[in-house]
């Protein structure tokens, strides 16, 4: 093995190393973005049930924050009667 190979093996691996991660940092930015999102319609549905919603005053913090998770995961829909 020449004296000269062994620096060039340490260059590339430091090289495809750094790109690995600058594109692992690329991909996590949707998800971010997407958990930042969420953490914000959370807040803000606390908060309406807190200020809004006379009636669930007497549920605990614990209950109050699975409604909002399910609101903000989409489980919770406008009801839709029906009529005769």
């Amino acid at each position: 093995m020449s004296p000269h190979k062994s620096p060039n093996i340490i260059k590339y691996c430091v090289i495809t190393s750094t790109a690995a991660i600058v594109l692992i940092a690329i991909s996590l930015i949707p998800v971010s973005r997407k958990a930042a999102y969420w953490n914000l319609c959370l807040n803000q549905t606390v908060r309406w049930i807190n200020e809004k919603e006379k009636d669930l005053k007497g549920w605990d913090k614990k209950a109050k924050e699975s409604l909002a998770v399910a609101v903000c995961n989409g489980a919770v829909y406008e009801p839709a009667f029906k009529t005769k």
